[in-house]
């Protein structure tokens, strides 16, 4: 039954092709004796539209594609990987397909995948800081496109954003709620916008309690567990080790803690160590790892929610998260 058609099923149902196509659809339109009929039949014949009519019939695809930039971050892996498996609940549950391509830029000139192109895709979602040049690439195919943790908050764009301003002040607040005032951060500038965010969120804190933090102990070249790892190295050669260490991501977390290790010092009792994010290997870490929670199920949740208002034409705004959780574990402890 692979080549039965919505005119064969009409004919068979005695009803008009345009009664089929409202049952397949569930809109309103025909009687519930109708539409039961039709249900019937379509059951017993175990008819599955045809996704290339339905495309020229409803000018849909029915898929969503979500863009991941060439060449990301490790970071970006790991945060991103949770968010994949949210926004894809998400898409089934409404009936879209997602698939999961990748744009880059090349030259100054912006690469799209097919499914774009070809207008396979009826939205897109697209991680992090969007650079302007993959923006209107974008428009130009008037595909209705969301934004999802940029770091740039933008009224040209519809988006869902952490505020990691908050979120790294949380983490600084709980190190000082717990006694420590000699605090060290490793952040990175090379996502500059995500930097400055965390690394404000820092200065905040340590400006309400008025602490005194060496130069040295501010280290903002971690891209990475490596590269974190070497930062922590330059705060422990320092002549003082801090009591405590705020990491902007929980994968810089991964460098510290071995570089603390690797130095002969215990976690929690010599160094406590808190990061950003909540990935699932914080809670694998030895010792696991305190973070603050950036609530990827609301963001996910939020993005899909914001793409279908674009795709169907209804007004929509772009969201800030709201919660923001401390995950409390055992590589933190009071100061002793």
């Amino acid at each position: 039954m692979a080549k039965l058609t919505i005119k064969e099923i009409a004919k068979l149902a005695n009803v008009s092709p345009s009664a089929v196509s409202i049952v397949l659809n569930n809109r309103k339109g025909v009687s519930e004796e109708t539409r039961g009929k039709i249900l019937e039949i379509i059951e017993k014949l175990q008819y599955t539209p045809n996704p290339n009519s339905r495309r020229l019939l409803f000018n849909k695809t029915n898929n969503i594609a979500v863009l991941f930039r060439k060449n990301t971050s490790p970071l970006e892996h790991f945060f991103y990987s949770d968010l994949n498996r949210i926004i894809l609940h998400e898409c089934e549950a409404l009936g879209y397909n997602l698939i999961f391509t990748s744009v880059n830029i090349e030259d100054g000139n912006v690469v799209l995948p097919n499914v774009i192109r070809a207008y396979d895709a009826d939205g897109v979602i697209f991680y992090g800081d969007a650079d302007s040049l993959l923006l209107n690439a974008i428009r130009k195919y008037d595909i209705p496109y969301v934004i999802v943790d940029s770091h740039v908050l933008s009224n040209d764009s519809l988006s869902v954003n952490a505020d990691y301003m908050k979120a790294a002040y949380l983490a600084a607040d709980h190190l000082v709620q717990l006694g420590h005032l000699d605090i060290a951060y490793v952040g990175s500038s090379f996502t500059s916008n995500f930097g400055g965010q965390t690394f404000a969120g820092f200065k905040k804190a340590v400006g309400e309690h008025s602490m005194v933090i060496p130069i040295q102990w501010i280290q903002v070249d971690a891209v990475d567990e490596a590269s974190a790892y070497l930062s922590m190295k330059e705060i422990l050669s320092s002549g003082k080790h801090p009591s405590a260490v705020l990491c902007a991501a929980d994968i810089f977390a991964v460098g510290v803690i071995k570089c603390i290790k690797d130095h002969g010092l215990k976690i929690p009792e010599d160094i406590s160590v808190v990061g950003i994010d909540d990935i699932l290997l914080a809670r694998y870490l030895e010792p696991p790892l305190t973070t603050i929670r950036i609530d990827r199920e609301e963001m996910g949740r939020l993005a899909i929610e914001l793409l279908m208002k674009k795709i169907n034409h209804e007004a929509a705004e772009s969201k800030l998260l709201s919660s923001y959780e401390l995950a409390q574990r055992s590589s933190t402890r009071k100061y002793r």
